[in-house]
């Protein structure tokens, strides 16, 4: 399969289910935009070309953007010449933040790494949308000789049911690294030899995805305050029964390795994602390569008051709504940290191209 192949069947498992909506915009001038002339345009475009380069139809500066993207100035006059800003007129919007762990891993299994991270099963295919099992909320099933039938839930999946399919990438220590890995939906695993695997999605089992951070909040286990990543990593590690509780997102996660020369995941748009740039989103209202200025005025973002333009460059199950972003914060326990800080009101500005 070629990369372009892939991707667009990567596209399609992370879409699978989505529809497109209507936006109310309402057009602006680039003058009203809070904060625009002080964000770093340069680094916006260098962003936004990486999209570009895989979608045609985006505008791309004329000749050689190398001088563009040497220079915030023309990279800010580039943006204002080819887009129009258009205020997302709607209920106000929420943003998040993720990153790529890097966990401790094997590529056999043993007492200190017995949880397997699998690749996607051969049998698992997505559900045409006029099915009867879409009706009940599936997006993909096992395809068998009588038809489709539902696959395997994570409860199932985490009881042994892929174990004797020859599936596993490798191990992980935990059932915890592992949990941390597929709500991120990528990760960086360290083998014992130091070699270093990049690990990115590659398909779901189908049944919806539920919130483990509202469950442990709507049974009393945990605060809305305390309901962060390392709130519930510490609350899993501590519960002699975390698997059930896990087991109540019935969503699980298929991966595969990239080449060993990409420098960060890849978003589901198949582009490297841009640390403070690449931003999640709902498909059904922003496509992959849309230009959203956030505003989370909030927010102090490795630094930075959150006032900056992102690129619509990945998805994920969580990201619902016209003003819903999940801002990439990069790699590492440092990129853990400011993404596990990030629970903040925003608003969007879309760049629709100029006609």
């Amino acid at each position: 399969m070629t990369a372009e192949a892939r991707d667009a069947a990567l596209w399609r498992w992370q879409h699978s289910g989505a529809s497109s909506a209507v936006l109310s915009l309402e057009p602006m001038d680039f003058d009203a935009i809070p904060g625009w002339r002080d964000d770093n345009h340069a680094d916006a475009l260098a962003c936004y070309l990486r999209s570009a380069a895989l979608a045609p139809h985006l505008q791309r500066p004329a000749g050689d953007p190398a001088g563009v993207l040497a220079d915030s100035e023309a990279a800010r006059v580039f943006f204002e010449a080819h887009f129009r800003p258009c205020r997302v007129s709607a209920e106000q919007g929420l943003l998040t933040s993720y990153f790529e762990p890097v966990l401790e891993g094997s590529r056999t299994r043993s007492a200190a790494f017995p949880v397997p991270v699998y690749r996607r099963p051969p049998d698992l295919s997505l559900l045409p949308t006029e099915h009867p099992l879409a009706a009940q909320g599936l997006s993909a099933a096992r395809a068998t000789a009588a038809g489709f039938e539902p696959y395997f839930t994570r409860g199932e999946i985490e009881a042994g049911a892929l174990e004797d399919r020859g599936r596993a990438l490798l191990y992980l220590a935990d059932a915890v690294d592992a949990f941390i890995m597929h709500v991120q939906g990528s990760g960086v695993v360290v083998l014992e030899d130091g070699a270093r695997v990049r690990l990115t999605f590659d398909g779901k089992n189908g049944h919806p995805y539920t919130s483990i951070s509202k469950w442990l909040i709507a049974h009393g286990e945990l605060s809305v305050e305390d309901a962060h990543l390392e709130g519930m990593k510490a609350w899993l590690r501590a519960e002699p029964g975390r698997e059930a509780v896990l087991a109540e997102n019935r969503s699980y996660i298929f991966f595969r390795e990239l080449d060993t020369s990409a420098a960060a995941p890849r978003g589901s748009s198949g582009v490297e994602l841009y640390p403070g740039r690449s931003l999640a989103t709902d498909p059904a209202f922003h496509p992959a390569g849309t230009l959203l200025w956030v505003s989370a005025p909030g927010l102090t973002f490795q630094g930075i008051r959150f006032q900056r333009l992102t690129v619509a460059q990945d998805t994920g199950s969580a990201i619902k709504g016209p003003q819903r972003g999940d801002i990439f914060a990069g790699t590492g326990d440092a990129a853990g940290e400011s993404a596990g800080a990030v629970r903040h009101s925003c608003d969007f500005i879309v760049f629709q191209p100029r006609c």
